[in-house]
């Protein structure tokens, strides 16, 4: 019941987000009052760069950009809830890269397009493709979930999947 408890009470952080101009600027994201940031795809090197010398894998987040657009919270049963989710669940566990999953569908890292697209050939968004720090291998792939509760299972079974496989 604890846990339970503490997972709504995470379901319940406010989020605001600030986008760049630029495609290799920052996506930022505040939840609960901590700012998060990702890459954009454009500065892939620089996300692989980073993860290498803090030795974390990548998170690349296929969403919408939309979705970082308006608030709203991690617990919410949409696209926006789990986008947001997995910006606060994979903050500190690894190095984020935002994708915009419509307007960049088909034009990003083929390892990257590939895991996106399978096994569903219109994956839908958010989907989470964790890569090794040098982004030459595909780790896992997290599929959206509505519910809440499952998404967070999901994400903390994930990150205890890939431990020691980078």
């Amino acid at each position: 019941m604890k846990n339970m408890v503490s997972w709504v009470v995470w379901g319940l952080l406010l989020v605001r987000a600030s986008l760049g101009a630029n495609a290799a600027d920052k996506v930022t994201v505040t939840i609960n009052h901590q700012t998060i940031s990702a890459y954009r795809t454009a500065d892939l090197e620089s996300a692989k760069k980073e993860a290498q010398g803090a030795h974390k894998p990548i998170a690349w987040i296929a969403t919408s950009l939309k979705v970082l657009e308006t608030g709203g919270t991690i617990s919410r049963p949409d696209g926006r809830g789990a986008t947001l989710h997995a910006f606060f669940a994979f903050r500190d566990k690894a190095i984020l890269v935002f994708m915009d999953a419509f307007e960049e569908n088909h034009k990003v890292l083929p390892l990257v397009d590939n895991a996106l697209h399978t096994p569903n050939p219109h994956y839908t968004p958010p989907t989470v493709v964790f890569l090794d720090p040098e982004a030459q291998h595909v780790l896992v792939t997290i599929l959206y979930e509505p519910d809440y509760v499952k998404r967070a299972k999901a994400f903390g079974q994930v990150l205890e999947d890939i431990k020691g496989k980078f």
